[in-house]
């Protein structure tokens, strides 16, 4: 089959986000599709990009044949800016579908929620089927948050959604909350995959410390809690200051939190504010690089916002903590408190309870033996759950019956 991939942050092994796509791309292939990516330049590093002029770019990125679209985003632009971003991709890749030779099948990815159009575009006018993965769900999250006003824009993105679902062949969420709302919302009259991210075993492991992250901060002695990822409005770290702040006075523990965002210059104030001595911000860096910072962690840190639809977020960070062997706390349940309750290899509190929050990483601060159980465990299921090959198997198992599908339809 031709499969166009749509993913707007789409990123390879060199960058600093997650590589799902680019694993998912591969995969397909490897089992003999012909697949091009469509994305946007926001996550690629510079000499990525391919070369040329204009917004439209065409080359190859990271063995995949790529239609790149030269747009700006990052967290540090605002609200109105991310909207005209992602508009202009939108239309730009309706126009790609609807012009583009030969696509047997279109696989979008969201978010955001827009990623759903020129694929539904290709669908209703080029009878192109495709395949929406739900990465979070749109316009849920961005309405709890307050980022889009209640009334009839909420009423606008929701229909919007209903539509994209409605007309795709298969959805596919990343965790069974996502599906059992997805199923919900559809009546239970669409087909569902669940393909949850996955982890890299190859990529992150235990075995990779070398006590680098230690020595450089001078953290020989510390027991590292660690967030890695986005510091934004949906990752509420404030909680992680707070329970710093409740735990200032253990001088076993340091709390370091890896990344960029909108909140960072704001959470960083109110660090040295509050005198936080034991909260260290590090720049973002490549997955290359955060391999071996993981590896000499000692917690793992799992945080979103006080709204109960973000308890069905399925974060990358949690995949990579998983690999590398980290005993993980989250300040909510849902899917991922599941998971770690299941295969004890992590601690929960309720959204909202700062002082469960930090009594359960002082519960692990305590208990070596704690700790190294929930390493074990965690390591465990990140080679078996959560193994990338089983969960893409998954996936192609389901292209391989589309293409049956198809194949009998042409003949």
């Amino acid at each position: 089959m031709r499969i166009l991939y749509i993913h707007q942050y789409f990123a390879t092994k060199r960058g600093r986000t997650g590589t799902r796509s680019l694993e998912q791309a591969l995969a397909m292939q490897a089992s003999g599709h012909e697949v091009t990516m469509l994305t946007s330049s926001a996550q690629l590093l510079d000499d990525e990009i391919p070369s040329g002029k204009g917004i439209i770019r065409r080359g190859v990125v990271a063995g995949i044949p790529a239609i790149v679209l030269h747009i700006r985003y990052d967290q540090e632009m605002g609200y109105l800016s991310r909207i005209c971003a992602f508009l202009k991709f939108m239309f730009l890749a309706c126009w790609i579908v609807l012009t583009m030779p030969r696509v047997d099948l279109v696989y979008a990815s969201s978010t955001p929620l827009t990623i759903g159009v020129p694929a539904m575009a290709g669908k209703l006018l080029r009878s192109i089927p495709y395949f929406f993965e739900v990465r979070d769900l749109w316009p849920d999250i961005p309405v709890a948050l307050g980022v889009v006003p209640s009334g009839l824009p909420a009423t606008l993105l929701r229909g919007a959604e209903l539509a994209i679902y409605r007309h795709a062949r298969t959805v596919v969420p990343l965790n069974p909350d996502m599906a059992r709302e997805i199923s919900r919302k559809t009546h239970n009259r669409k087909k569902l995959v669940i393909v949850p991210n996955a982890c890299d075993i190859h990529v992150f492991s235990p075995e990779l410390r070398d006590g680098e992250l230690r020595h450089a901060c001078g953290l020989d002695d510390k027991i590292i809690c660690i967030h890695a990822g986005a510091l934004g409005k949906v990752n509420h770290l404030d909680d992680v200051l707070d329970a710093a702040e409740l735990l200032k006075d253990d001088p076993r523990l340091s709390f370091v939190l890896v990344g960029e965002g909108n909140q960072k210059a704001r959470l960083k104030a109110d660090a040295q504010r509050r005198g936080l001595s034991n909260v260290l911000f590090l720049d973002a860096i490549s997955k290359s690089r955060l391999s071996g910072f993981l590896a000499d962690c000692d917690i793992g840190l799992m945080t979103v916002a006080h709204v109960p639809e973000l308890q069905w977020n399925c974060a990358n960070k949690l995949c990579d903590y998983l690999a590398s062997g980290l005993p993980i706390v989250l300040n909510y349940r849902g899917w991922h408190g599941a998971l770690v309750a299941d295969h004890q290899c992590g601690l929960s509190a309720r959204q909202g309870d700062i002082a469960g929050f930090a009594e359960a990483i002082r519960r692990l601060a305590d208990d070596s033996e704690l700790r190294g159980s929930f390493s074990l465990a965690a390591r465990g299921v990140a080679e078996t759950e959560m193994n990338r090959q089983t969960l893409v198997a998954r996936l192609m198992t389901e292209l391989e019956q589309f293409q049956e599908t198809l194949e009998e339809h042409r003949n």
